[in-house]
């Protein structure tokens, strides 16, 4: 759509509800109405007078920003809808990355946007856009936990599928190492850089934040890596004594429920998933009774 004409609709839509308007129409006025409606969780009046703003100033990154929170706070995830329902919340999802984008536009370096952006792609299953996202967020703040938590899981996710897939392939047994296979080298070639990619973010990760999920994902890399020892079972070895390590002191944290971290933004949903529950009593990385 031609943007003077959006502009001349926006400002048409804005002088609808004349009687509504205390204060003269601008965009400081409908910035500062929107940004109090946002504070009073009366979105939907957020959203009008934001959207307001943005046709009278086209350049406010205050009300981009403020648009972008508000409809991403409309938009629910995984929601039970009808087909209509559903359309129009994800119309939100859509409009709140849109506006988040425009904000990148203003300010690259929002880590804000930057990580809305990755959450919204990685809970989208589209792992490369979101590593994207997170890793411009840890070049603005190479200490953001959600960043490096995230993109630590990214990294087991996907090396984790690949060993899976080929360890199907071959029909082996879940307590059969790859580690003398002929297969073994082609996957270690390609899982080995995000492997250790993924233990240095978590690293980090754990550094910051006292998170039995962290020390969780920690414990399932140093095991990815252990299969893929090609032929040095001593190097096998080591990283299944510290995945366990790993293991012990994620359990350790669960029975400290104060000290874990239970989310990454402020809210529940802004985390990646927990890790795999730890293994059967009896097994290697089992929490103690």
């Amino acid at each position: 759509m031609n943007r003077m004409l959006l502009c001349w609709l926006l400002l048409s839509f804005c002088f609808i509800p004349p009687l509504l308007h205390s204060q003269n129409l601008n965009a400081t006025s409908e910035l500062q109405l929107g940004i109090a409606a946002y504070d009073k969780a009366k979105y939907k009046d957020a959203t009008h007078h934001l959207e307001c703003a943005i046709a009278l100033d086209p350049e406010s990154r205050e009300a981009h920003l403020y648009l972008a929170r508000t409809y991403d706070v409309r938009y629910v995830e995984s929601p039970e809808c009808g087909e209509e329902a559903c359309a129009a919340n994800d119309r939100l999802g859509l409009r709140a990355m849109q506006e988040f984008e425009k904000v990148l536009e203003f300010d690259p370096s929002n880590t804000e946007a930057l990580n809305t952006l990755g959450w919204r792609h990685y809970r989208s299953a589209k792992s490369e856009e979101a590593d994207r996202y997170y890793r411009r967020t840890l070049e603005v703040d190479p200490n953001d936990f959600e960043a490096l938590y995230t993109l630590g899981v990214i990294q087991w996710q996907r090396s984790y599928r690949v060993r899976q897939e080929k360890r199907a392939e071959l029909k082996l047994r879940r307590n059969k190492a790859l580690i003398n296979l002929p297969s073994c080298t082609e996957i270690r070639i390609e899982n080995l850089a995000r492997i250790e990619d993924g233990m240095a973010l978590l690293q980090r990760a754990s550094e910051l934040v006292k998170s039995n999920d962290v020390e969780a994902y920690l414990s399932l890399l140093y095991q990815e890596r252990a299969d893929i020892q090609c032929g040095d079972q001593t190097s096998h070895d080591q990283d299944m004594r510290t995945s366990v390590e790993w293991a012990d002191r994620a359990c350790k944290t669960r029975r400290n429920p104060e000290r874990m971290v239970i989310n990454c933004m402020g809210t529940s949903s802004r985390c990646p998933p927990p890790a795999p529950p730890p293994p059967e009593a009896g097994q290697p990385g089992a929490c103690p009774n």
